[in-house]
Order: C-alpha cells, then structure tokens, then sequence
C-alpha cells in the first residue's frame, strides 16, 4: 500500500503561498517576489453550451450557462471529466495549483474514525502537459517523485486501475502546450483508458484539441469591481490615479489577472504612466522584473550581459516557439539545448562564446523570466511570456518576410497567432500593421478579424474596413465584427441591433457584449424600452457582459420604467454584473407590485452572492406569490452565508410546500450543522419533495451526527417516502434507514472533495 503522506505534505509545503498570494515565480518556488499580486479568490467560470451543427439556427431551448466560482465548477464535474477552458493568464494554472493544495490539505485534515463508512480518499496530482517527452505515466512518476513519493510504473498502473481507498485527482494544465499530435493522441488514449477517474484538463480557448470532453467550463473575464479592487489591493497609494488614467481602457490592459498585475507593476516603476498598448507592458514589466530581482538579491551582473540579455530571450524564445515541425512549439527544453542554443548564436559575435553562453544562462535562470522546472528542463516563467520574446524577435524579421513567406510559414499555423497579435500593437508603421492583417484574412477570417483588433487604436477604423470590404454574409460580418473586440467595430453592431431580422439582432447583442466598450451603453439601454421583447432581451445581453458602473447606473434606472418588460430584462443584466452597487436597486425591486420583476430581483441578488442582500431575502420569503418566495430561498443557499439559516428555518416550517423545498435545499448549500435539527424534522414534512430534498441537504453538511437518525427507528412515522403512501408501505424503520442510505452516499461522493 502506498503511503501518501510525505507526498500531501510536500504539496502543502511547496504550494503554500498559493492559498494568498497571485505570483509569475515557480509554482514551486521557494522564494516571493517582494510585491505580490493578491489572489483572486472569487473567479468565475460558465458552462459552455454545446456546439450546433449549423451555427445559424436558434436552438428551440438554448441551455442556460451555469456559473460556479472556477473550483467549485471544477470540483462539481471533475468525476466525468471536465475542460476548462481560457485566454492566456486568465487564471487556469493557478485554479489547478490552488485546487492541488486545497485537496493536499483537506486529505491530511481527514480524521477517519472506525464507524466512519467513508473510507475514500481522494489524492490531487497536477501532470504539467508542457514537460511531456514519452508519456503521460512517466509524467505522472516525476511529479510524485519531486514531492518525495518514488515508485515503479506497475505501482502506478495498479494503483490507477484500482484505487479503492485512495482515488485519483488528476489535473491536466495545458493540453495546448503539448509538444506534438503524438503526445495529445497519447493523452487522449490515456483518457480513454482510465475513464473512471476523476480528471480536469486546462487549455487556451485557442482552437485546440478539446479531447471529446462533453462537459466544458470558461473562465469568465474579470469584473470592473474585481479588476478595481484588485488594483486598489496592489497599489494602495496609487491605486486611484492609476484608475483614473485608465478611464475606460481598464477593460483592455485588465482582461486577465496576470496582465492586469503586469500592468501594476509597470505603473508602479515607471513614474506612474499608463503604457500606451499591450506590447510596451511586456516590454516595460520585462524590464522590471529583471532590475528588481536583481536589486532584491544584491546581485550584480555584467554589463556585456545586460547589453545582449533581450537578444539572447529572443533568440530562445523564437527557437522554442518554431520547434522542430511548422506545428510544433516547445514550451521547455533541457538545459543542454538550451546552452547549445545560446553558444550557437554568440558564435562570431563575441570572444569565448562557449564559456561565456554557459555563464550567461546561468545568471539568466537566477535573475529573469526563464527559470528550471522538472527533469531539469528550461521554461519561460509564462507561455505569454516566451510569445512576447518571440514577438520581438518576429517584430526583426518581419521586413524581410516575403507575403507567401508570412502567411504560410507564421499565420498558417495556431502557435503563431498569439506572438502575432502582440506584434501588431509594438508596429511603429501602420502599413506593416495593415500589410499583416489583410493578409491573415486571407488565410482565416476569425484569425484576421481577432488580429484586426490587436493593431494600435488609431489604426482600427482602417483594419476594421478591411474586414467590412470581405462582403460576407450579415451573420459572418456580425460575428467578425465581435472577434475583433474594437471599439471601431461597434458602429456597425449597433446598426445590426436594430435590423429587421431577430437573428442579426441577436448575433449583434452577442458580439456587443463580446466586446464590452462602453460605447454601445448608451444605445443598449435605449433598445431596452423598444416594443419589441426580443429586442429588449437582446439589449440586456451587452449590458450584463459590460458590467461598468456606467452599465449599472443606467440599468438602474431601467429599474424605475413603468413598463415591467423593460424592468425585468433590467434586473436580469444586473445579475449579470453581479456587483455590489446594483444591490440597493435591486433590493427595492423587491418590493415591485409585478411578480415578475421581484423573481428577477430576487435571482439577480442570489447571483451577486452578497450578505447585504440577505434582509431583503429573508423579507421576501414572506411573499404571497410563491414563485417569489421559492427564488428568494434559492437565492439565500446562493448566498451561503449562516446569516441566513435563522430565516430558512422559520421557511421549512412555512405552509406553502414549495417554500419548504427551496428552503431545505438551500440550507443544504449552506452546509451548516446549524441546520441539523431543522432538517431532521423535515424528513417527516408531509410533502415527499420536502423529505427528499432534506435528506440530501442533511448529506451535504460535514460532522452530521447519524446517531440522531438512528434514534429515529424507534419512533413511530406513518408516512412513507414516496408520499400518500403509493409506492412504498409505511414501516418506519424503513424510512429512516433509507434515509441514512442516503446520506451515506451523499458521503461517499462528498468525502473526495472536504
């Protein structure tokens, strides 16, 4: 049997600083850069509805995305395998590291006592697809063998086929860094024959392999509330005046967490200027990095080796990234192909190349943005990172590039379109920029329209003609329109907001909210008084995925129409937003005389997940339309706050059976033993609905004492189960004891996760 215990020990040890802090270092480092990002805890992820066949038809009932904070979504559909998908930092590597420490500590923190049924125990292992060289096992062994676990491939098979007491977690990061189609056929097949254990994969929302995964998660874009607090939290003293020169540019410079902690940390050591695009971040937090590191060390180095260290990142990025094959990128390297590539370009430009290449790397690994991963392999601290250099590098060679050679050689391939697009906004000449996007829509619409929006701002009313002169279809034009993300684009969706046919003015909404400016507020919230539904739900769209304060102010206002259309579809996008500002409208929609708007109301408040909502919540419980009081419990287990269990009781003894339900599965969210005896005099609601959902709700909530239930067999209950006695005879016994069967199986599922 193996012992597991260094191993979780180790995790905890090695991942700690994952539990607060937000870091570009090793996931394994020992040290912290000095000014850490905070950790945003609260990421959010939406299930993704599934592909049609024919884009252009309407599903009859398009399935309502779920949202989850991104580890509870994970831990939610981990059992059948889940893919989570997300732009490039938007946060994916760190959800899994904070998922593999959280577990690592859980496990260790399980006390199994002899009466305890419950005896599976769930084990995370995080598998870096990027360091793959023969197979998916041989990755699995050197994880468990740098956190002090060595064992035999037959030990590993066994224990994966097995696994009866301790189960496997097996976290994927990054099936898009897979070095080649060998290595995602491998892993698909590995899939295949482990089906029965429970694995996350990660990936870039990037046209990659999404190893027929059915169910599949997205990371969601960070709010304006998150993004300003996450700058406040950062750059307490300069918070404020960064914000203030951002303006409605903090959307762009801030769509993932790790750029918007590039963009911090330039601002802060560059005598608080905003840069002007995405390019001069990278170059700007480049260069800090590696002043700062340096200076926190006391480190000197050479002069000779701060004069060639850019040349020498770009010369390893670009090698890395052009592989072996046209679709082939590596992500890390051993350390020998790294020194023979770096003496190789110093050959004939400087003295001792050999000697000097090896202590040149050296110093690099101590102090910049390369550092030693696994098995001795060479990486950039960021795949982001390394397209940067490789930017820079391109950003040389491009003169010189032939259009036939630019196109198939860099804008054929997917590896390419990520170091393309920072490119395009480090261009100083706007008929280089012009030159690359005309020819990228020849070769991939959706590739030129997403590159038709990387070029400098001046300059997109021109990329964006480009796309408008394909003369496409109105659907593919709208959609385009939406991939490009450019302010240029929005005149156009807003003229399509207003077409005659339902299907451009929905597609047009869609792309609106894609591209979440500001600009289309204005004329959004107008089309929320138009006479025609479709129309008004079209406009909320946009306005829920922009979520500014402006967007909210307006809504808001939306609030107060006469027209309770108008003021439903307004408290839908503010649920949306989810922001703390929305609260006090929506708290006052409440109290609305149409029903309709106080359910809005009251799910928008369950959505936003905040305890100033939890009065109003409790107060509509007492509604008499029972639609209202159902939300209104279901927005309380949304808000999971134990303020709101002394409310839900009293609900569990409310008259109205559909009250009763909601409440009992809401404190089920909640988890508290708080609600133990509550829930216990449920199981003997007259309503089997009732029963049932306090059962499960009873198994949801840690330290439950069964002994309670057990007690229960020697009462006398004259109601079965099922309800009015149809299908099940009335023995008490029976009904407690399926009742602890249950429950018992809600633990057995459960116990993986706490």
């Amino acid at each position: 049997m193996i012992d597991w215990t260094p191993y979780l020990e180790s995790i905890s040890e090695k991942y700690a600083q994952w539990e607060t802090f937000y870091t570009l270092t090793d996931v394994e480092g020992k040290t912290r850069p000095s000014k850490t990002a905070p950790l945003l805890r609260d990421l959010w992820v939406q299930t993704i509805e599934k592909e049609r066949e024919n884009p252009q038809e309407r599903a009859e009932r398009p399935e309502k995305p779920e949202r989850f904070t991104v580890l509870d979504g994970l831990r939610k559909y981990a059992t059948n395998h889940v893919l989570l998908k997300g732009r490039p930092g938007s946060g994916k590597s760190t959800a899994l590291a904070r998922l593999l420490l959280e577990e690592s500590v859980g496990t260790q923190s399980l006390r199994l006592n002899q009466q305890n049924q419950a005896k599976i125990i769930q084990i995370p292992i995080l598998i870096e697809l990027r360091l793959y060289e023969t197979s998916i096992l041989d990755l699995i062994l050197q994880f468990l063998k740098r956190h002090k676990l060595i064992i035999d491939s037959n030990t590993l098979e066994s224990w994966l086929l097995e696994n009866q007491n301790f189960r496997p977690l097996l976290l994927f990061d990054g099936i898009n860094e897979l070095p080649s189609d060998t290595a995602r056929q491998n892993l698909k097949n590995f899939r295949q024959q482990y089906a029965e254990i429970s694995m996350i994969f990660t990936t870039r929302d990037l046209g990659s392999d999404d190893l027929d995964i059915e169910k599949k998660l997205e990371m969601l874009p960070l709010s304006e509330a998150q993004m300003r607090d996450f700058v406040k939290v950062y750059l307490p003293e300069k918070g404020e005046e960064m914000l203030k020169q951002l303006g409605n540019r903090l959307k762009e410079f801030g769509q993932t967490p790790l750029l918007l902690w590039m963009l911090c940390s330039v601002f802060d050591n560059n005598q608080n200027k905003i840069p002007a695009n995405l390019g001069l971040v990278f170059q700007g937090f480049t260069k800090e990095f590696d002043i700062h590191k340096r200076d926190r060390e006391g480190v000197k180095i050479s002069e000779n080796l701060r004069r060639w260290q850019n040349r020498l990142l770009q010369h390893l990025a670009w090698t890395m990234t052009t592989g072996e094959n046209p679709t082939e990128i590596k992500l890390s390297i051993s350390k020998n192909q790294a020194e023979e590539i770096l003496i190789e370009f110093l050959q004939g430009k400087i003295s001792y190349p050999d000697n000097t290449a090896l202590e040149w790397l050296e110093d690099l690994l101590k102090y910049h943005l390369i550092h030693l991963e696994g098995n001795d392999k060479i990486a950039f601290r960021h795949q982001l990172i390394q397209e940067y250099y490789t930017a820079e590098e391109l950003k040389k060679k491009l003169p010189h590039l032939r259009d036939e050679q630019l196109q198939w050689d860099y804008l054929n391939y997917l590896k390419w379109t990520e170091p393309m697009a920072l490119l395009l906004g480090m261009l100083e000449k706007k008929a280089d920029a012009l030159r690359v996007v005309e020819l990228a829509l020849k070769i991939d619409f959706r590739l030129g329209a997403r590159l038709a929006g990387e070029v400098k701002k001046d300059w997109q009313r021109e990329t964006i003609a480009l796309v408008l002169g394909l003369n496409l279809p109105q659907f593919f034009t709208i959609l385009l329109l939406g991939e490009t993300r450019s302010d240029a684009a929005i005149p156009g969706l807003l003229k399509a907001l207003e077409d005659s046919d339902s299907n451009a003015r929905r597609n047009a909404a869609f792309a609106l909210g894609k591209i979440g400016s500001e600009t289309a507020i204005p004329r959004s919230l107008k089309a929320l008084e138009n006479s025609d539904r479709n129309a008004r739900r079209n406009a909320s769209f946009p306005l829920g995925k922009i979520g500014s304060e402006t967007a909210i102010a307006g809504l808001l206002k939306a609030l107060e129409q006469s027209n309770r259309n108008i003021r439903g579809k307004a408290a839908a996008a503010l649920g949306k937003i989810s922001p703390e500002t929305a609260i006090a409208g929506l708290l006052k929609a409440l109290e609305q005389s149409n029903r309709n708007i106080r359910g809005k109301a009251a799910a928008a408040l369950g959505n936003i997940g905040s305890e100033t909502a939890i009065a109003g919540l409790l107060k509509a419980l007492e509604q008499s339309n029972r639609n209202i009081r159902g939300k209104a419990a279901a927005a309380l287990g949304n808000i999971g706050s134990e303020t709101a269990i002394a409310g839900l009781l009293k609900a569990l003894e409310h008259s109205d059976e559909d009250v009763r339900r909601y409440a009992a599965e809401a404190l089920g969210n909640i988890g508290s033993e708080t609600a133990i005896a509550g829930l216990l005099k449920a199981l003997e609601d007259s309503n089997s609905d009732v029963r049932w959902k306090a059962a499960f709700a009873l198994g949801d909530i840690k330290g439950l004492p069964k002994n309670k239930l057990f007690m229960l067999k020697n009462n006398n209950h004259s109601r079965s189960v099922g309800g009015r006695g149809r299908w099940l005879p009335p023995p008490s016994n029976f009904v407690v004891e399926l009742i602890l069967y249950i429950i018992n199986q809600v633990f057995l599922c459960k116990c993986i996760w706490n």
